[in-house]
């Protein structure tokens, strides 16, 4: 049995632990025995941990395309990937809003793992998910720089409580963003594609990242936002603009035109 999960990016603009898009670098887990370049995984892989948490029994390996510790869900995928192993190995569904919970609670927010697990654009609050297409001529580029971030880490530097000026001002850029997103308004999507809670604080200790959301808006980017915690940065943009874009970026880290993933997890 192997099982894929999409990779993810999270906090799109001020949609801060709830909105997240799913894009096309996989995580696959095997059950049993390896398929294509999968390798048995230790018992500290996330993957390894979940599946056992749930009560899975027996070796998994692993093959991933999604770079640890950037920002774009490794943790979230592997977790939901260990989490749905295991529920096909005792009973042979999986229970898509039991998945959704319990990967939440190991992550700790439910942003990357509903978009890993319902694919595309989703938008949730621990216990519920909206799903949301994509606008068809939209790709997403990523500028992935040498550094990783720890989440955990990276969360203590939050700041624990903010005005009710910019509270409100994020729960109105949220809705009209979702809103946006669902009514392929590129200009909406641009102009609430801000964030004054988390990225801040993370961008003062990114200045690389902080350059590379600003040169990508100013090169034919609809919007662009800090992935998950860093140090990566996502973009959308249409498709006709990905490669000029991709080649303005800083030469400080790498970049990928992905495409958004229009489905979530699966099984073969």
């Amino acid at each position: 049995m192997r099982v894929t999960v999409p990779a993810s990016s999270a906090n799109i603009g001020p949609g801060f632990d709830c909105l997240a898009v799913a894009l096309d670098l996989p995580f696959f887990l095997d059950v049993g025995e390896p398929q294509g370049e999968a390798l048995q995984l230790d018992d500290s892989h996330p993957a390894i941990k979940s599946f056992v948490g749930a009560g899975g029994e027996g070796p998994l390996f692993g093959e991933t395309l999604i770079p640890p510790g950037k920002g774009l869900g490794f943790s979230g995928a592997a977790r939901v990937a260990g989490l749905a192993a295991a529920s096909l190995q005792r009973s042979g569904s999986i229970h898509f809003a039991d998945l959704l919970s319990r990967s939440g609670e190991l992550e700790g927010h439910s942003d990357n793992v509903a978009a890993s697990i319902y694919g595309s654009v989703t938008a949730t609050n621990r216990k519920s998910v909206v799903r949301l297409k994509c606008p068809a001529q939209l790709d997403v580029v990523v500028w992935i720089p040498d550094g990783k971030t720890s989440t955990d880490s990276s969360r203590t530097q939050l700041p624990t409580s903010v005005s009710f000026e910019i509270a409100t001002e994020a729960l109105g850029r949220s809705s009209v963003l979702v809103a946006a997103i669902a009514s392929g308004d590129l200009a909406a999507i641009r102009q609430c594609c801000v964030d004054d809670l988390h990225q801040p604080t993370r961008l003062a200790a990114a200045p690389e990242s902080a350059k590379a959301i600003m040169i990508a808006l100013d090169n034919g980017a609809c919007a662009a936002w800090l992935s998950g915690s860093g140090p990566t940065v996502a973009t959308f943009v249409k498709k006709d603009d990905a490669q000029a874009l991709r080649q303005a970026l800083p030469s400080s880290g790498h970049s990928k035109i992905l495409k958004v993933a229009p489905h979530g997890i699966s099984v073969s």
